[in-house]
């Protein structure tokens, strides 16, 4: 209670769950991810003692959680502590606690203790983006959308962007919604910008680097060293294969 005090404000201790990522069951700074809230405040480097309590809170909700499905709790508490898992593990990305937590929110907590619309709106829409994203099943994604009748121009956009292979509406829309919502989309990253610097391989000689980081929303030292990319860059142009002579 005392570390989320010390936040100050919802936005801050936004910031210091989404500087980490659980790996192998350890949490870890996140390095090449950058979390935005939805006011672009700025951006906070956890320290090895925030670590430490940010690492005991996340033991403690997964005690909170497992004592709540145990005596089958699904009055206002559980709801409240439900709500709170499930964001601040969507901004740990720690798959293995927020997954779970959903489907236990919206199958289990909702019919006994009703989510507002506003939430169910929020928390159907954590739901179908983690489906598309990070299961990559579309199809059950568009399910779960007629299922819930849930309607968001954002979700939708994302939807389509993924059916059609779409890398620039992707990125457009991962820079217009929440901070949740932008982790959920970051599981489908990697495949996104594999295929953009497909699209790119196939379409050009040679390109603008500052035209290339904008399509694959990474700079071109780390194209080089994480993507692999082998394209010759000169100067402030890319040449990305060459006229074959005849």
């Amino acid at each position: 209670m005392q570390f989320c005090a010390s936040a100050g404000r919802s936005d801050a201790l936004d910031q210091a769950f989404a500087s980490l990522t659980i790996q192998d069951g350890q949490l870890t700074n996140d390095a090449t991810s950058s979390f935005q809230t939805p006011h672009n405040s700025k951006e906070s480097t956890p320290t090895p003692q925030t670590s430490k309590e940010l690492s005991t809170i996340m033991l403690a909700m997964r005690k909170t959680r497992e004592a709540i499905v145990a005596t089958s709790r699904t009055d206002a508490f559980a709801l409240r502590a439900y709500l709170f898992i499930i964001r601040a593990t969507i901004l740990t990305k720690h798959m293995e606690s927020y997954h779970p937590a959903l489907l236990h929110l919206l199958r289990n907590i909702h019919p006994s203790s009703a989510l507002s619309s506003s939430e169910q709106h929020e928390f159907v829409g954590y739901y179908i983006l983690d489906v598309a994203c990070r299961q990559g099943d579309l199809a059950a994604a568009y399910e779960l959308r007629n299922k819930y009748r849930y309607k968001d121009a954002r979700v939708e956009n994302v939807l389509q962007a993924l059916v059609h292979d779409n890398w620039f509406m992707f990125w457009r829309v991962q820079r217009l919604v929440d901070g949740y919502q932008k982790r959920l989309m970051e599981w489908s990253n990697d495949n996104m910008r594999k295929h953009a610097l497909k699209c790119l391989g196939k379409s050009y000689f040679s390109a603008e680097k500052t035209y290339i980081e904008k399509a694959a929303e990474r700079d071109w030292e780390q194209l080089k060293i994480k993507d692999s990319v082998g394209w010759e860059l000169n100067g402030e142009v890319v040449t990305i294969r060459r006229v074959k002579r005849k």
